[in-house]
């Protein structure tokens, strides 16, 4: 087997990626503003740098331009996250399923099928990562993830799901080569600093072209063509 086509850990981020669940996110992080910081939230896909950030982080940073001190942001932030999850994990209880995007079920099967090793690396909390991956029957695909609620930024969640895999999976890390899959620079990007392959996916609130200035490995509109995926994801060229 050539280097290319060795066995990988894979580790795809969650929402706007695997699922589609803004709605239910936005409507519980509105209460949580606004029952904690007094403070407005409505969402616009034209603001999108916190995507794929911790929860704790977008937050802190949606405090910030509402003109709150960093004092007052971190004192009401555990009660912040506490609402924020209840409120998600309400929303989610009111749908029958997550919306999986298109591929996604196909290529995490595909890739499990050819003994690749997948993980998820999410800014959301734990319970609700937990529930997604329940709800929407992603879950038998990754065993291993790391949460928003576990780390700070996005690289020490990274580290921490890749040490999971090891314990896992019953791996040597250096033995094996790593692919992220993500939807905002921010995955991408996180993907370069620990010097994986990265397939960038616009299923979420960045373009094509925004993307694209990440310069990841493979870039695709959404994961419908999960074969072409399939082939980037383990290292071959799209065409």
């Amino acid at each position: 087997m050539s280097n290319e086509e060795q066995r990988r850990i894979v580790l795809f981020d969650m929402d706007s990626t695997l699922v589609k669940i803004t709605a239910a996110h936005n409507e519980a992080l509105s209460i949580a503003l606004a029952q904690v910081y007094g403070i407005p939230y409505v969402w616009d896909p034209r603001r999108n740098e916190f995507q794929g950030d911790t929860q704790a982080n977008i937050i802190r940073g949606l405090c910030r331009l509402q003109g709150l001190s960093p004092a007052v942001i971190e004192a009401g932030l555990a009660e912040a996250m506490r609402i924020k999850q209840e409120a998600t994990l309400a929303n989610l209880a009111a749908d029958l399923r997550p919306a999986v995007l298109p591929g996604v079920a196909q290529l995490a099967s595909a890739l499990q099928g050819q003994g690749h090793m997948l993980g998820l690396v999410s800014g959301s909390v734990s319970a609700v990562v937990s529930a997604v991956l329940e709800r929407s029957g992603l879950q038998p695909y990754f065993p291993v993830y790391a949460c928003g609620d576990e780390g700070v930024q996005r690289l020490d969640l990274l580290h921490l799901v890749l040490e999971r895999a090891a314990r896992a999976y019953g791996i040597q890390l250096s033995a094996y080569a790593l692919t992220v899959v993500g939807d905002s620079p921010r995955d991408i990007l996180t993907g370069k600093e620990v010097n994986a392959r990265t397939v960038a996916v616009a299923t979420g609130f960045h373009s094509l072209d925004e993307l694209a200035r990440c310069h990841p490995d493979a870039l695709f509109a959404n994961l419908g063509d999960w074969q072409a995926a399939l082939t980037a994801v383990v290292g071959k060229s799209q065409g």
